[in-house]
């Protein structure tokens, strides 16, 4: 709405200055002949500058911007030179189309010299003085009102396209958040669906106590996956570092695979506590799904501060790219969730074929549950 407004004003200022002009040739008796040719040269004259200021002129180069601005004035003056004094009218646009077209020092001269023409040509001509400056003044403030009202549209412009960036930048980081969530709630626990899976279709035949037993953890997992994805779709889900170990480290027993739990962290921050979770169920999905694991060590160790999380496991696959490289996908989120709280986050092999997910975070995080900025 204040865009429209503020083109509409500088089309109206721009017109009314032919209109007056007009209005005073009316007034003056003018012949007919006289206010037809004013009409059939002001039209195109004004109507030019009237959408001047509407065209992207800013960014165009400074010849082009010259070339124009000689081209108004080439196709003003004559006219004025023509009708006399009641044309004055005409040069209030070309003041604006001035300061709109030229930059620095030579828009404030060429404005200047458009001002001074009425009262200098007066002087020459020897005609009262006292109405050509009314006249320049006139000439003047159209020409300020249109620079105002074109400078306000360009505000107005480039305020509404910082809008619909900003709305851009975070439907995109909304997605990522999206994308991220499901990576890092839902791996693990599909990984350890199929993998109990496997073991289930195992233990029928032979045990099938064993069996039912472990379709009831598979149930259990199930419905908190789909828990996390509801959550996920209205808002981030916070986690819990001791829930988080305890989960894993019942599957990891249920697989048969050693794990050697060591948290001495005491109570963590929301942000922190969150951030360490995922990073358990990262490294335990990278564990699941990449390497042959028998021993899973997850340690959580709080000293000086900081945070210091290991989540190591052996069994590393030769060229397994997921654990060799840390640029994976769900590394890579890690990495932007821990740099959102001040940590840090590595991942190696050791030569005995041991895989090393280490973070450090600090401990004092006061921030909600992270939501990562990419």
């Amino acid at each position: 709405m204040a865009l429209k407004i503020a083109r509409s004003l500088i089309v109206a200022v721009v017109l009314s200055s032919g209109v007056l002009a007009l209005a005073d040739m009316v007034a003056s008796a003018a012949e007919a002949g006289e206010i037809f040719t004013y009409v059939l040269c002001a039209t195109p004259l004004l109507g030019f500058q009237a959408i001047l200021p509407f065209l992207p002129c800013r960014h165009w180069n400074p010849v082009r911007k010259a070339f124009l601005i000689l081209l108004i004035a080439a196709a003003t003056y004559p006219c004025v030179a023509l009708g006399g004094a009641n044309w004055n009218g005409l040069t209030g646009p070309l003041a604006g189309s001035a300061l709109l077209l030229l930059t620095g020092i030579r828009a404030w001269v060429a404005f200047a010299l458009v001002v001074a023409d009425a009262p200098v040509r007066a002087a020459v001509q020897g005609a009262p003085l006292l109405p050509s400056i009314g006249s320049a003044l006139a000439v003047g403030l159209c020409g300020l009102l249109v620079l105002g009202l074109a400078r306000l549209t360009h505000l107005v412009s480039e305020a509404w396209a910082s809008r619909a960036e900003v709305v851009r930048r975070a439907v995109v980081r909304e997605r990522l958040r999206f994308s991220m969530d499901l990576h890092d709630l839902l791996g693990y626990s599909l990984s350890s669906i199929a993998l109990k899976s496997e073991l289930i279709y195992r233990l029928v035949p032979s045990r099938p106590d064993q069996a039912r037993k472990e379709i009831d953890e598979v149930l259990d997992i199930s419905r908190q996956a789909l828990s996390d994805v509801r959550l996920v779709a209205r808002r981030y889900r916070g986690m819990s570092l001791e829930s988080e170990v305890s989960s894993v480290e019942s599957v990891l027993n249920s697989l048969g695979v050693v794990a050697l739990v060591d948290i001495r962290c005491g109570n963590l921050p929301p942000a922190v506590d969150t951030v360490l979770a995922t990073a358990v169920r990262e490294g335990v999905t990278n564990a699941l799904r990449h390497a042959h694991v028998n021993h899973v060590m997850i340690r959580a160790v709080g000293d000086q501060g900081k945070v210091r999380l290991l989540v190591a496991n052996d069994g590393v696959v030769e060229g397994a790219p997921a654990q060799r490289c840390p640029d994976g996908s769900g590394l890579h989120n890690l990495a932007s969730r821990f740099d959102v709280v001040g940590g840090r986050i590595d991942a190696e092999v050791t030569d005995d074929g041991w895989f090393h997910l280490v973070g450090e975070v600090p401990r004092s995080v006061t921030l909600e549950p992270v939501r990562p900025a990419c």
